[in-house]
């Protein structure tokens, strides 16, 4: 069994051989595609993509979710991700990931706004309308406010 935190994959990948790449390669990165990311977090938290669709209702379009779920789109904002991450009920590790899928950084714990986030996440406080309360009442930027 492999021990896949980013501080074990670092000691590791600091005594690879530059001849053994391949081999690195094959053994310690996942080439997960997006969707089959998204269907295992939706399948993990027992969650719909119809229930997805209905908790970002105002803030993204249905057709857009369905297309980032299935991986038809990869360049949504980082906001957009963060919606569904919420909506999909996704703690903070499978949030991580998701932004790191997306090309986008994680939640950072010195940033207001991205601590207020990670808080709800941790408290399972996944109802954007509250997340979006928390962020207003101290005149941070509410999700959903930039478009995707």
């Amino acid at each position: 069994m492999h021990n896949d935190s980013t501080t074990s994959k670092l000691n590791i990948l600091n005594s690879v051989n530059i001849n053994d790449i391949d081999d690195y390669l094959s053994e310690h990165i996942s080439d997960i595609t997006i969707g089959d990311y998204f269907s295992q977090c939706i399948n993990h938290n027992i969650i719909k993509p119809a229930d997805i669709v209905r908790k970002c209702q105002g803030y993204i379009s249905k057709s857009y979710i369905y297309a980032l779920i299935n991986g038809e789109k990869s360049n949504p904002s980082r906001d957009v991700v963060i919606l569904i991450c919420l909506a999909g009920n996704m703690n903070l590790k499978q949030t991580r990931r998701t932004l790191e899928l997306f090309h986008h950084r994680p939640l950072y714990p010195k940033d207001s706004r991205d601590a207020i986030i990670a808080i709800c996440i941790n408290n399972e406080s996944f109802d954007i309308d509250v997340v979006n309360d928390y962020l207003f009442e101290h005149g941070l930027e509410t999700l959903g406010q930039m478009k995707s």
